[in-house]
């Protein structure tokens, strides 16, 4: 094997990773008019005629227009589902452009999700792993998946660093 071969096949992975990224620029800016659609009215049980709920000063609100928190949930929930399947796929047939595509969509996940969290109006505790969102009624738990998929995220990142290094 020729010192021009290594370039070759390094050049080769490069394009694959560029692809994937651009993959999940594309797909990731794709999701955010989607935000703006109902496709969480599919699921509920009664339709929002009353306008959607805000909590300020432990108390709720009802407003007519899409909050940002909710417009965040909304894209961040297609983020995480394109991060599941994207994974999904990848166990099945593990494909560089597929990796890198996840990582872009665990970084737009992050960040959507934390924008979620942070201006749904109600108060957040942060632990590792875990978080508690204090609604009126009794505190919530929830699995922080922000926290996790960014530990993922950093694995794959330098799984793929390493392939580029050769």
């Amino acid at each position: 094997m020729g010192s021009n071969d290594i370039v070759n096949r390094r050049d080769d992975v490069r394009t694959r990773i560029r692809r994937g990224f651009i993959l999940g620029v594309v797909i990731t800016i794709l999701f955010f008019p989607l935000g703006l659609s109902n496709f969480g009215e599919a699921f509920a049980l009664e339709s929002r005629v009353y306008g959607y709920v805000i909590y300020r000063s432990g108390s709720i609100i009802h407003v007519g227009y899409l909050p940002t928190y909710l417009y965040m949930w909304r894209i961040s929930s297609l983020l995480f589902l394109a991060w599941i399947i994207t994974y999904i796929a990848y166990i099945i047939k593990p494909s560089i452009v597929l990796d890198s595509s996840g990582i872009i969509y665990g970084i737009s996940y992050v960040i959507t999700h934390y924008i979620y969290l942070f201006t749904i109006s109600a108060p957040i505790i942060i632990y590792p792993f875990a978080y508690i969102m204090i609604t009126v009624g009794k505190p919530l738990l929830y699995l922080d998946w922000g926290q996790v998929i960014t530990l993922i995220t950093i694995w794959r990142f330098y799984s793929i660093r390493k392939l580029m290094r050769g």
